[in-house]
């Protein structure tokens, strides 16, 4: 009899668990992509805080170098080699330009320009 107690109460305890994870854990939005995470970068601190970076700015890209030819232009942009249509941090490369790209997120689109030496 102790045997089949401790065995419901198991199950009773495992089936509320899931129906807990399903009312209140299973909304959560987790706050990156595919694309903006840093792998190597831990999600949790060693004192058991959660580490969440701020969302990337327009002012926290620096274009570095642009390679344009009518084949399949290419920019570098801190220090990611991207083509149109890529995405870094959430925002997609919409244009690339002899000097300049255009990045798009959320509808608004920005203008980075190469800085001339």
């Amino acid at each position: 009899m102790r045997y089949y107690t401790a065995r419901i109460t198991s199950l009773i305890c495992f089936f509320s668990s899931i129906c807990f994870y399903y009312l209140f854990a299973g909304d959560y939005k987790y706050p990156f992509d595919e694309y903006s995470r840093d792998p190597l970068y831990p999600l949790i601190s060693r004192s058991g805080q959660i580490l969440i970076p701020k969302e990337a700015a327009a002012s926290d890209f620096i274009l570095q170098g642009v390679i344009f030819s009518e084949g399949g232009s290419r920019v570098v942009i801190n220090n990611e080699i991207l083509k149109e249509g890529n995405n870094i941090r959430g925002y997609t490369v919409l244009q690339i330009g002899e000097k300049e790209v255009i990045l798009e997120k959320g509808g608004k689109k920005f203008t980075l320009k190469l800085e001339e030496e």
